[in-house]
């Protein structure tokens, strides 16, 4: 810029008095542009402020202060009511540009959160008590000094004994009592202070710690990569938490559970964005993970779960097991770069809609198969599968989450995340080659993929099949079937068919005994027939015989 003005003046464009103005504008020091420079490029240093690391943990921060998006739920509540230095945990808010009172502010928390109360994002965005969960005197007192939030000395006074919960965190309120106007801080306003950082009295790396694939102390995840995808509005990240068993983690090398954030307008259409933490893979796979807690959601649309991707590009073809916001779980996918998204199979949901899920993928040959369910217990269900190619049959395999919603973060808990590869079951089982791999639920005879809702309060499983028919020498269906060792070769089984919706009188619902899954297995079926036909017993004897029709009985008011 000196250069620039000089080579003016020698051109005579500027006169000797607007050239020695414009240089004592340049050099003086009480230009802020100016310090800014000196103090950046100079002397190294960076705009922000310093803390104690042994004895303080950043969760927010905004402009000058930001190093990235807030804590969520999971992190948060991990890092402040589970790992505080303190019986009554402290969160101390800083802020350059306020009065000298306000500069530093310490909340004493004096009750825990109940439900899924996310008390920073209340600090941090709204203007109210959080449904009574966030009450002044109740729920936190305020304080000068971190040994006063220590001990609850010396609390601050409000205004007629009222905190005004329009302005976030300090209500107004002063250590005298007296009102202090304009001290407050709203993340999503361009207006109040905007050089505000919070942080919380628990050591950094306690509890909760943000994934540094350079770390030493992270060699679990050696060739992974952990990016958004696309070009979210705020920047994702990965936390790892400390395993809930320390002992069985030293011991059998297991990590804690896995905390991935993601912002972004969608995983959807031609174009993504969220984040993803992924590792390198090729040839088949079966990878499986425990979705326990999604929070953070403003989108019923927000989706987090497991994917397979070809590449970190934002059009990239990939498949995506996932649980969304508010609609339950569904496997979507692209199947060529810069093509628009599908799905694969049909929701799978709970009443009420599950807000955590066991996510599983296999991927054999070109063919990819998607299974989920609500307990760990359970057997796998079958959802949804598709075709799909990735080039050289090598792609990425990890963890993906997306808002929904470019202006907000969501957050995804993730456990019990395994990566395996998947060996193909053979007719004749040896030393070197994997068992057969079960399914519980399968299409028999190439049919339409069906779905299976279960209901907790009423106990009640769902079915919704297709398929043309089990008769003949060849069968399609719908067939959710389960495995057990027998010693004698005996057993009863039982079910109660509470409704069956169908003006099909071929349509059939009910028990099968069946030798193998293929379309002209032997079987044994007893079941209930479409239009109110009644009650049917069927049976095929050999492979590929006939079936065999021994009585249908006709069951009034059924």
């Amino acid at each position: 810029l000196w250069a620039y003005i000089a080579k003016l003046y020698y051109q005579k464009d500027v006169t000797k008095e607007q050239f020695g103005e414009a240089g004592r504008i340049i050099t003086d020091k009480a230009c802020v542009e100016t310090d800014l420079y000196h103090l950046n490029t100079n002397l190294d240093l960076s705009r922000g402020y310093d803390h104690d690391v042994t004895a303080w943990t950043k969760v927010a921060g905004r402009d000058d202060l930001s190093d990235g998006h807030a804590f969520g739920l999971g992190a948060f509540n991990t890092v402040f009511f589970e790992n505080s230095l303190t019986d009554k945990p402290i969160m101390m808010r800083v802020c350059a540009s306020c009065t000298e009172t306000h500069k530093r502010i310490y909340y004493r928390r004096l009750n825990p959160v109940t439900g899924t109360f996310d008390l920073l994002n209340n600090i941090l965005f709204h203007r109210n008590d959080g449904d009574g969960q966030n009450k002044w005197t109740e729920d936190f007192t305020l304080h000068s000094t971190y040994e006063d939030a220590q001990v609850g000395a010396n609390p601050w006074g409000c205004p007629n004994n009222a905190f005004n919960y329009g302005a976030p965190f300090y209500g107004e309120c002063s250590p005298t009592g007296d009102r202090v106007r304009e001290q407050y801080s709203i993340f999503n306003w361009d207006h109040g202070r905007r050089d505000v950082a919070y942080y919380v009295n628990t050591p950094e790396g306690t509890g909760v710690e943000e994934l540094d694939l350079d770390a030493p102390t992270t060699a679990r995840f050696e060739g992974f990569t952990d990016v958004d995808l696309g070009s979210p509005s705020i920047e994702g990240k990965t936390f790892i938490m400390e395993p809930k068993n320390k002992r069985r983690a030293l011991v059998e090398g297991e990590g804690g559970p896995i905390i991935v954030t993601g912002s972004g307008h969608d995983i959807w259409g031609e174009h993504d964005a969220g984040h993803f933490l992924s590792q390198p893979w090729s040839g088949d796979i079966d990878v499986s993970v425990h979705l326990s807690d999604f929070n953070g959601v403003v989108n019923t649309w927000a989706k987090a779960g497991i994917m397979l991707r070809s590449d970190n590009s934002n059009n990239a073809v990939h498949v995506f097991g996932f649980l969304s916001g508010g609609y339950g779980a569904l496997l979507g996918a692209r199947r060529s770069t810069g093509q628009y998204s599908t799905h694969g199979g049909n929701w799978y949901q709970t009443d009420p809609i599950q807000k955590s899920s066991w996510i599983r993928l296999t991927k054999i040959g070109d063919h990819v198969k998607c299974f989920f369910k609500n307990n760990e217990e359970e057997d796998w269900m079958l959802k949804g599968s598709m075709d799909l190619r990735f080039p050289e049959d090598t792609y990425r395999v990890g963890l993906a989450v997306t808002s929904h919603h470019n202006s907000y973060v969501s957050e995804a808990i993730f456990e019990d995340f395994s990566v395996e590869q998947y060996n193909s079951p053979t007719f004749s089982p040896t030393i070197s080659s994997a068992p057969t791999v079960w399914e519980p639920l399968v299409e028999i005879g190439g049919g339409r993929a069906g779905t299976l809702t279960y209901y907790q309060d009423s106990d009640i499983s769902k079915y919704r099949a297709y398929g043309t028919g089990i008769w003949g020498t060849s069968d399609s269906f719908f067939y959710d079937n389960r495995q057990k060792q027998l010693d004698d070769g005996a057993f009863d089984v039982i079910t109660y068919i509470k409704y069956f919706h169908t003006g099909y009188e071929w349509a059939k619902g009910g028990i099968m005994i069946r030798d193998t899954n293929d379309p002209d297995s032997a079987h044994a079926f007893l079941g209930v027939r479409g239009n109110y036909v009644g009650v049917t017993f069927q049976t095929r004897a050999t492979a590929g015989a006939t079936t065999d029709h021994h009585q249908t009985n006709f069951v009034p008011n059924h």
